[in-house]
């Protein structure tokens, strides 16, 4: 007899570039990104779906705000599990963009999460996965590519939020780095897909 439950491997935080609410600002314990992480846990636990995995964009930002509310002593209780992950674009021959994804154990360590993103090697300017990265390549790239995303040159180049908003529309990560940063990652905690 099997048993069917709802998981949905597919949710952003307001750490997620993709996020269209309002997001996480610097300070990891400001009390409005305490507020936003325990409506998270609010949100989480009176869904459906009884497993998650985390999918922000280039980062593990809403994975560890997560963890680290979930170990204050005021925080809400999480019923539900939840797994990080990881939503990347990769360097594809074909003219639409090919997402790729990541979800990894629940229990894997911080820093296997950090250095799997500083294995993913950014496009075109072959950088480690990082803002900074991010930033630096919105500020190379031509104007061309820029308007085309909707950014213009001299806003990039003086406003870093604005930079990293265009860098996270741009980035493209070589496949070559996505599949050794897996490989790279301990045996049976994590697993990359495709979404199509």
């Amino acid at each position: 007899g099997s048993e069917w439950r709802k998981w949905d491997l597919h949710i952003h935080t307001p750490a997620s570039f993709h996020w269209d609410g309002q997001k996480f600002d610097r300070d990891p314990d400001s009390p409005k990104n305490i507020e936003l992480v325990d409506e998270m846990i609010h949100a989480l636990n009176t869904a459906e779906p009884a497993v998650f995995a985390i999918m922000d964009y280039w980062t593990f930002d809403g994975w560890f705000a997560l963890k680290r509310r979930l170990t204050q002593t005021d925080s809400p209780k999480l019923e539900k599990t939840v797994f990080p992950g990881i939503e990347l674009r990769l360097v594809a021959p074909m003219k639409g963009r090919l997402n790729a994804h990541v979800v990894f154990s629940n229990h894997i360590d911080d820093q296997v999460l950090r250095d799997f993103q500083s294995g993913l090697n950014i496009a075109i300017i072959n950088r480690p996965l990082s803002t900074y990265s991010l930033q630096s390549l919105a500020r190379y790239v031509g104007s061309d590519l820029l308007i085309d995303k909707g950014f213009k040159k001299d806003e990039v180049d003086t406003n870093d939020e604005t930079a990293l908003m265009a860098g996270s529309k741009i980035a493209e990560i070589t496949c070559e780095s996505y599949r050794q940063a897996i490989r790279n990652a301990p045996e049976g905690m994590a697993l990359g897909f495709m979404p199509f």
